[in-house]
């Protein structure tokens, strides 16, 4: 943009990426945005979030303004709750593509939401009220 420069991160600063499912209903994103916001409180460094589909902005192109940001280190965070379809085969082939226009960038995905027993263990609390 005209008038604003760009200043580029230490290199050895990691960028996060929560990456969501998407909706059409633009209410759907609320409680990501809210996580959004308070990973961004806790993270020294970027973070952003990316849907898979009907939201903007796609995976591609959140780790794509990530690397252009001049990270070396970028970490996706599934906020999916079980392993589908879409993490076993759309996330992983996201991943490859990225990692192929990124080839000097490390990029590492984190289990989904559910394997965390610390999350089981706050579904269940939450769940017996």
């Amino acid at each position: 943009m005209p008038g604003r420069r760009r200043y580029a991160l230490p290199m050895n600063e990691t960028g996060i990426v929560l990456f969501a499912h998407g909706s059409r209903d633009p209410l759907w994103r609320v409680p990501f945005d809210a996580m959004l916001e308070a990973v961004r409180r806790a993270h020294t460094g970027p973070v952003l979030l990316a849907f898979l589909e009907s939201m903007r902005p796609g995976l591609d192109e959140a780790v794509d303004t990530l690397a252009a940001q001049g990270l070396r280190s970028i970490r996706v965070v599934p906020l999916f709750l079980a392993a589908g379809s879409h993490i076993r085969q759309d996330m992983p082939q996201l991943i490859e593509e990225a990692q192929a226009r990124h080839p000097g960038v490390v990029i590492t995905t984190l289990h989904v939401m559910g394997d965390d027993k610390d999350i089981q263990a706050a579904i269940v609390r939450y769940a017996l009220g």
